[in-house]
């Protein structure tokens, strides 16, 4: 969900753009202008078409980087689950380690990483514990066919778990990048601000066109503002890794 405070700003800008036609009349009468509405029209066009091509492919992307990072949570909570399940099935002192392991890292990604996600960076307690986690499942030496074929399978869970969480972390902590976030400003002042040189009989349909494209586009921009880092603005939960915790518990 947007933020209030974004969707003020673009309301505010955007009544800010219609009243600026009442003074551009003072100083640029309409008569002056209409002459030229033909040949504004179709440079405007093609700014119009080029900027929406290019805010559209900076929305799809961030959007579908939001839902790679949701998939990631799910992953990675799945692999957890799988990783208690293998330590439910080892004999004391293995079975309590590893389950006490996943149980460590699900409250720690969740009491401490997430709101550390959402200022762009990983919790290193988090990571400690997967890398003892790591260390608890690698170390296995199973010798029967079955416990052999079991341990294997930890091995790919506890990778997958890695490789889930490695990416969750480079979703939370790179975002659009700057000179992407100043083109996308320049696009939207210049689309906007080529828009005052049409010449309109009436001042106060020009201030409305211009409220009217003004807020079409602050509004598009503030999607991807909002998506950019899927852990802040809107955010992702954590309720993969809450899921699991309870799963964990209904094992026990």
């Amino acid at each position: 969900m947007m933020t209030i405070g974004g969707v003020l700003v673009v309301i505010g800008i955007s009544l800010l753009a219609g009243a600026f036609v009442f003074a551009l009349e003072r100083l640029i009468p309409a008569s002056r202008r209409q002459p030229h509405n033909d040949v504004i029209g179709f440079v405007y066009a093609v700014i119009g078409v080029t900027y929406a091509v290019i805010l559209a492919l900076v929305v799809v992307a961030t959007w579908d980087t939001l839902d790679a990072a949701k998939a990631d949570t799910f992953t990675e909570a799945s692999a957890l689950v799988q990783l208690d399940l293998y330590g439910h099935s080892l004999p004391p002192p293995e079975h309590a380690e590893i389950e006490s392991l996943a149980r460590q890292y699900a409250r720690t990604v969740i009491d401490v990483e997430w709101p550390d996600l959402a200022n762009h960076h990983a919790s290193q307690r988090a990571r400690a514990i997967y890398l003892q986690l790591q260390d608890a499942v690698q170390g296995q030496q199973p010798t029967a066919p079955a416990a052999v074929a079991r341990y294997q399978q930890a091995l790919d869970t506890v990778t997958d778990l890695g490789n889930a969480r490695r990416e969750r972390v480079d979703l939370a902590t790179e975002g659009i990048p700057a000179l992407l976030w100043v083109a996308l400003g320049a696009g939207a002042v210049i689309a906007i601000g080529f828009a005052y040189f049409f010449g309109m009989k009436s001042t106060r349909l020009h201030a409305l066109v211009m409220f009217s494209i003004t807020l079409l586009i602050t509004s598009l921009l503030l999607v991807p503002y909002e998506l950019d880092y899927p852990f802040a603005g809107i955010r992702v939960s954590p309720a993969a890794f809450e899921l699991a915790l309870q799963r964990m518990g209904h094992v026990s």
